[in-house]
């Protein structure tokens, strides 16, 4: 049954537009808002194409004559009513809060389910956990890649040909240093007192439910043409997981980073670099300390120097504050009557956008070099802690326009933020030119921490925002 139709001339050319609603033979199907735009000799050549195809009918007012067209399957249809088979706009974003795939009960257990499946980064093979998502997509028909380390693989999913967006997000962990004071078992993924406990339910196993849930949702509609998924091994440690589905071309122009944001919308991002030094003196026995040169008293001077770089810090960011210099870990000696040969500090290094990798060591190297301790003091960066480039996106573009209107289609506030730690989303806009922003269920305070918890709430409230800002992105051409 035809529920309306119009036709005019639009720039010369024919425009058609229909919204209908038939029955096919094996079950109903729901169509709406067909366009089409063409000149209308093409309008001809298309009706007769479908003339004589079986099942429902369209009927239509082209300039003022009906016209029937007579269709069967979707794959029968013309690509620019293909999009049509789905419901409206509005009615698509309005089924969001009552969506099966999306609802607080499916959110949960699939961040219980994640959480359950080890995959400490150090201890346990991401392998497992990429499997397991890849099923869920198998399911639901949706195409799915295995991608670089076999032992360790990141796994790629996309649906259609034309991708729109990606949402990336990373399956390894962080480890659990003091399990037994926990409140729950780390890798339970108990669901109590409306919230999924356990490591990586927050950092980032409820993100990653989230996509799993929306690809699912959209693909049951017919409406994720254009979606890109990333699931990365070795985020937490700086490995090339994110960097290697972007090689295998796991891409598109817009992105979001699923890392716990309190359901705010980062625009910019903090670098990492974790500096090693090394003060080198000389070993002996610590009953003749004469004989040797103890490196240990040249750390007052170090940390000296790292405290007043951190005071002096030169510049700040409007969201990411100033950058910062914080000793994470000393090391020295051998046994307690050993004078040490040497001693090493880790220093932990933000960055803020503007700022580089060469010019922070130089920075630090130029500022010891001219201490009084006389000792041999050298300055490396940690590489095998990874490098996390500062990264940002302007307020104003398109996928941050997108994302406001999004959040406000939930009925949520949008709060521009930067997030104070590091992502891979550094890859996505510095390497691959990707305009991505991060959003996410859970606060930062539950980062690595202890009794780390997600809200089942906020996994909700941000997969509806998500939902909407896909079913939004991959729907414009």
């Amino acid at each position: 049954m035809v529920e309306e139709a119009f036709g005019g001339e639009v720039l010369g050319e024919l425009k058609i537009g229909v919204t209908c609603r038939h029955g096919l033979e094996g079950g109903a199907a729901e169509w709406a808002d067909v366009l089409w735009i063409g000149p209308a000799e093409e309008w001809e050549e298309i009706k007769s194409t479908y003339s004589e195809t079986r099942g429902g009918i369209i009927e239509v007012d082209v300039l003022g004559r009906r016209v029937s067209i007579l269709l069967t399957t979707v794959s029968e249809m013309p690509d620019a009513c293909q999009s049509a088979r789905m419901p409206a706009m509005p009615e698509l974003e309005a089924s969001i809060s009552t969506a099966p795939e999306l609802s607080p009960g499916r959110l949960a257990a699939l961040t219980s389910r994640f959480v359950s499946i080890r995959s400490v980064n150090g201890e346990h093979s991401e392998r497992d956990l990429a499997v397991e998502i890849a099923g869920e997509f198998d399911a639901a028909g949706i195409e799915t890649a295995l991608i670089g380390d076999p032992d360790r693989p990141s796994l790629g999913a996309r649906v259609g040909e034309e991708p729109r967006v990606v949402l990336n997000g990373h399956l390894d962990t962080v480890p659990v240093d003091d399990g037994a004071e926990w409140e729950f078992d780390p890798f339970s993924g108990v669901i109590d007192g409306g919230a999924v406990h356990g490591r990586g339910s927050c950092d980032m196993k409820g993100g990653l439910a989230i996509q799993v849930a929306v690809a699912q949702w959209l693909a049951s509609l017919g409406a994720a043409d254009g979606l890109v998924l990333h699931f990365a091994m070795g985020e937490e440690r700086g490995e090339p997981g994110t960097e290697d589905l972007l090689a295998a071309g796991f891409v598109a122009p817009m992105g979001v980073v699923l890392e716990p944001t309190d359901l705010q919308l980062g625009i910019a991002q903090r670098g990492l670099v974790t500096l090693h030094i090394t003060i080198t003196g000389r070993g002996g026995h610590a009953s003749r300390p004469a004989l040797a040169r103890n490196p240990i008293p040249a750390l007052r001077s170090v940390l000296a120097v790292i405290g007043q770089l951190d005071t002096d810090s030169v510049g700040s960011h409007p969201l990411l504050g100033s950058a910062q210099w914080t000793p994470t870990m000393i090391h020295s000696g051998v046994i307690p009557s050993m004078v040490p040969g040497s001693c090493e500090m880790h220093v932990d290094r933000r960055m803020i956008p503007g700022e580089t990798i060469d010019g922070v060591v130089a920075t630090l190297s130029s500022a010891l070099a001219h201490t009084e301790t006389g000792a041999d003091i050298q300055v490396e960066v940690a590489e095998e802690e990874g490098i996390y480039e500062p990264a940002e996106v302007d307020a104003d573009c398109a996928t941050v326009a997108r994302m406001r209107q999004a959040i406000e289609s939930q009925g949520q506030e949008v709060r521009l933020f930067g997030t104070p730690y590091s992502s891979d989303i550094r890859h996505l806009i510095n390497s691959a030119g990707i305009e991505a922003v991060t959003y996410g269920p859970g606060h930062a305070s539950e980062l690595h921490a202890r009794d780390e918890h997600v809200m089942i709430d906020d996994l909700t409230d941000a997969a509806r925002v998500v939902a909407a800002f896909v079913l939004r992105a991959t729907s414009e051409r």
